[in-house]
């Protein structure tokens, strides 16, 4: 008879395990940290767009001058936002970090301090963002609300509130 419980906690593939004592801070990412990681994870969502803006001009729904009809637009923005979340998904899941957030030495974790599951972190994280940010005037001022709040003492953006989220400094050995 085998002494395994079918019932136990799975064990994480060691292959993916990261080392928790490279994350043992729990301290706030800087202004300048979070800046960076934004900075680096635009650029590779301005590179994932630019094959999708010239299938639509190559298609004919970008006219030069014209630009898009705004189905267009929306389908253009969520196929741009599944290949970006596709690009920063691994990274994501393994070490609660997108490319930038690596880049920043920076990671997200939940106000607990333990790493926030892959689909908190693309729901509710980023997916509800892209959403809200589809709709005119509203997805404006929700991105400003959002932007504006890093300056708050906890640092934490709205997106970190809707997630319970926050961003710290991973610490190097």
């Amino acid at each position: 008879m085998s002494t395994e419980n079918p019932y136990s906690t799975p064990v994480a593939d060691p292959a993916l395990a990261v080392d928790p004592s490279a994350y043992a801070s729990t301290q706030l990412a800087t202004l300048s940290q979070r800046f960076l990681g934004a900075f680096v994870d635009g650029l590779i969502s301005i590179v994932a767009a630019i094959p999708v803006i010239v299938v639509l001009f190559m298609v004919g729904a970008m006219k030069g001058g014209q630009g898009m009809s705004a189905g267009v637009n929306i389908v253009a923005g969520l196929i741009v936002f599944a290949i970006c979340m596709a690009i920063q998904y691994t990274p994501l899941k393994q070490s609660g970090q997108t490319w930038g957030k690596k880049a920043a030495k920076t990671r997200i974790v939940t106000m607990q301090g333990t790493q926030p599951s892959i689909g908190d972190l693309i729901g509710k994280r980023y997916t509800f963002f892209q959403l809200i940010g589809i709709i005119p005037v509203v997805g404006f001022i929700a991105s400003l609300v959002n932007i504006l709040m890093i300056f708050k003492k906890d640092r934490r953006c709205l997106h970190d509130i809707i997630a319970g989220t926050q961003v710290i400094q991973v610490q190097q050995p």
